[in-house]
């Protein structure tokens, strides 16, 4: 259901809709592309907008469809909570039959598509407005296999796209997108300045290429083992839009929020959120180890200790929440599997440094705490403990 951030709000501006028609292209020939251009009402010559790039644009932008983009943006721009943002909601192109040409462009796992956007329609568009020319601005987004398309957009050229939203992403067996989760976990050491948002159902897709809900919940458990800075939300529904359209106003919020000049990215940080007393659980393999998490702060700077229930206290060596992520590591001490008979310690390599990534919401947080020696995560949930005074 829809919420009051994308219907129309008395006493808010509301932007312009124009229709726009790309022919003569040369990365596609012979294809035509529809597409609309919204601009905010606030929109002037003097600023450089950002910019967000809808694929199967049409769905997007109706003021009657089950997202409703330019209302959304209408609403949370008034309120200063996204940036003033040029919308450009493209369809794929249309020769003689539109399918396969929607296939043809949003399927391959290379860098045509984001070409075509870069060498021909933010061009087109940035003749008649100004258009933010850095990677920080721009964002793209797309359902199904355009959801593959933005992410293939954003992987190639982060330098271009830095923030990618997918709704019902085709992650599946169609010529390529099944090799994205196996792409992503091996950046873990380095990866990609891009911050991806994947919402999918648990009812989606089950054809031959493979299960749509499945290969979602792949690309989270990747985007996780390499620490993208990321967000996952899977629903109830199928392959429609419903879920990511009732949603779309947060994910906004959450995907431009800290853009210069967006309500709150400015502020100081308070780490509120996760200092006190955290009950630990990481599952090894398959057995639960509990532990307390203590996070203090103090000028400025976190610190933390961990209680655990194997190796006692443990002082965290490194602290750091950056509203988003909250991230701490430590060193485990040796095991004594790894001690020699006589009780010293002789030609041992065992650093035992681990490292913890955890998305923090309200008392509880969830994420994965993994060997910063080799590439193994485990499974970790936290949830704060009560004040005495609670």
């Amino acid at each position: 259901m829809l919420g009051v951030d994308s219907l129309p709000q008395e006493g808010v501006p509301k932007g312009t809709v124009t229709n726009h028609t790309w022919e003569g292209s040369r990365v596609y020939p012979g294809a035509t592309h529809d597409y609309w251009v919204y601009v905010p009402a606030q929109y002037t010559d003097a600023e450089p907008a950002a910019v967000m790039v809808f694929q199967d644009g049409q769905g997007y932008v109706g003021p009657e469809g089950p997202v409703r983009a330019p209302t959304v943006f209408d609403n949370l721009i008034h309120k200063g909570e996204m940036p003033l943002t040029i919308g450009i909601f493209i369809n794929p192109g249309k020769p003689e039959q539109e399918v396969d040409q929607r296939s043809a462009q949003y399927v391959p796992i290379d860098d045509t598509y984001a070409r075509f956007l870069l060498e021909e329609i933010l061009p087109a568009v940035g003749k008649d407005y100004n258009l933010v020319d850095d990677a920080q601005g721009r964002a793209i987004c797309g359902m199904s296999d355009g959801g593959l398309a933005a992410f293939t957009a954003g992987w190639h050229r982060p330098d271009a796209f830095s923030k990618v939203v997918s709704h019902i992403g085709s992650y599946t067996r169609l010529r390529g997108g099944s090799e994205y989760p196996y792409l992503i976990r091996r950046t873990r050491d380095n990866p990609k300045p891009i911050r991806v948002f994947i919402q999918g159902g648990m009812n989606d897709l089950n054809l031959t290429e493979g299960s749509w809900t499945l290969a979602n919940l792949s690309m989270a458990s990747a985007l996780m083992f390499s620490r993208y800075d990321h967000r996952v939300e899977i629903g109830d529904g199928g392959h429609d839009m419903f879920h990511g359209g009732a949603i779309f106003p947060d994910t906004m919020r959450w995907l431009w929020r800290d853009y210069p000049g967006v309500k709150g990215a400015d502020d100081a940080l308070s780490f509120d959120a996760v200092v006190g007393e955290w009950d630990v659980v990481t599952n090894v393999l398959g057995k639960d180890r509990n532990s307390v998490l203590t996070i203090t702060a103090d000028d400025g700077a976190l610190a933390a200790t961990i209680n655990d229930e194997q190796h006692g206290e443990i002082q965290a060596t490194v602290v750091d929440y950056d509203g988003g992520a909250l991230i701490y590591k430590y060193v485990e001490p040796i095991p004594e599997w790894v001690s020699s008979k006589d009780g010293d310690w002789k030609d041992v390599e065992w650093t035992g440094r681990m490292a913890a990534w955890v998305r923090v919401a309200g008392d509880t947080f969830e994420g994965a705490v993994g060997s910063e020696d080799k590439p193994l995560d485990y499974s970790v949930k936290g949830r704060r403990r009560a004040s005495r005074g609670d």
